[in-house]
């Protein structure tokens, strides 16, 4: 980590478990600042700045608790609006997150995820619709759409789980356990404890494929410290999370919000986490940023191809990949036996046209399959 980083880290253990900061007296705090800016985290960690670097951090935070209460107030509408149509829902991350923190409203707030049953998906997209949320746009997994209303982004979820990590069975158990929290004098249904944790952690790794940030992170660690009984996380949390694949993936976390961010846990159970990967970890969070805002995600056909063919090997990433693209095979089954070929011809035209733009593609083929390599440590090739 570098100097802003290091002392990003230091504001964090300071400002969540009231740890001693050490600054070098050299920081330089405009650095400091849009490191947090980058990672979301201005709020939570501002009220822990030096009083003579503070003035600078007063505007972003105070913006940023003022859009927290914003979003809350949104969402209570929104819970009014659901359960007076007898809509069964719960809220995913955001407050269900923010619920883990000491003050909830430092914790940096994105849109509103909402998730309802299947059989109620069509009712409450319609309802939102004759009640003002203006329909944005769906992403084309039959996944989730937004909508927007007041300035604030609505994501209307009929599932949860992405292509790559289906964990469907998980929601519809937490959903009919579900508990109500209240933030601020609002009330809200989420998932019970072991499949809200589940979720923040699926978060993670579903950004790892794109713009995984310091916020993804923090909310995990918050949920490990949320819990007061290190033998009942680790006989029953920790097992239901190797169930649904993600064991390692938070023993890796856990290990390394101990060493950087001062988790005061002992959670021995994380301590057989492969050193080399917590720190790739973290060294990805810092190069990132929230939701990749430091380096975007650019999408590199042979990267993607290399890291996909070592993981799930040759042949199958090119049957995949083929159907995943065309709509010839999605629609036509029979044709299906097929899409590896047509998959094959199109990387191969990729990779001439690159190679005559004077591309280096082995440096692609070579970043793929670290990453590859990376993510298998991390238990979710």
């Amino acid at each position: 980590m570098n100097k802003a980083e290091l002392t990003l880290a230091e504001l964090i253990r300071a400002s969540l478990f009231g740890l001693p900061a050490i600054f070098d007296e050299d920081v330089d705090w405009n650095d400091v600042l849009a490191e947090a800016e980058a990672q979301a985290v201005v709020a939570l960690v501002a009220g822990a700045v030096p009083a003579k670097a503070a003035k600078s951090w007063q505007t972003p935070a105070d913006q940023s608790k003022a859009y927290f209460m914003r979003v809350l107030y949104e969402q209570t509408n929104l819970t009014a609006l659901l359960s007076g149509a007898d809509i069964p829902f719960i809220v995913l991350k955001g407050t269900a997150a923010a619920i883990y923190y000491p003050i909830p409203c430092n914790r940096t707030m994105g849109d509103i995820d909402i998730l309802v049953p299947e059989g109620y998906f069509d009712a409450a997209f319609a309802l939102l619709q004759e009640n003002g949320y203006e329909f944005r746009r769906d992403f084309g997994d039959d996944r989730d759409y937004s909508f927007s209303k007041s300035g604030v982004i609505f994501e209307l979820h009929r599932k949860y789980s992405d292509q790559k990590n289906d964990i469907e069975e998980y929601m519809r158990d937490g959903m009919r356990h579900a508990e109500t929290h209240t933030l601020y004098g609002s009330a809200f249904p989420a998932l019970s404890k072991a499949e809200n944790g589940l979720v923040l952690l699926d978060h993670i790794r579903h950004h790892l494929f794109g713009g995984l940030g310091l916020r993804q992170i923090l909310d995990f660690m918050m949920f490990v410290n949320s819990e007061p009984d290190e033998k009942k996380f680790e006989s029953d949390f920790l097992p239901f999370f190797e169930k649904a694949g993600l064991g390692t993936l938070a023993k890796v976390i856990t290990k390394m919000c101990k060493k950087h961010f001062g988790l005061p846990v002992d959670a021995a159970w994380c301590e057989t986490a492969d050193d080399r990967t917590c720190e790739e970890l973290l060294e990805t969070v810092f190069s990132r940023g929230n939701f990749g805002r430091k380096d975007p995600y650019v999408y590199r056909p042979m990267q993607s191809f290399a890291m996909g063919a070592k993981t799930d090997g040759f042949f199958r990433t090119l049957q995949r990949a083929g159907v995943g693209t065309c709509k010839v095979f999605q629609k036509h089954k029979f044709l299906r036996p097929f899409a590896w070929l047509y998959q094959l011809c199109k990387c191969v035209k990729r990779a001439l046209a690159a190679l005559f733009r004077g591309e280096k593609l082995w440096r692609d083929v070579s970043v793929g399959k670290k990453q590859a390599d990376f993510y298998k440590r991390l238990g979710i090739e």
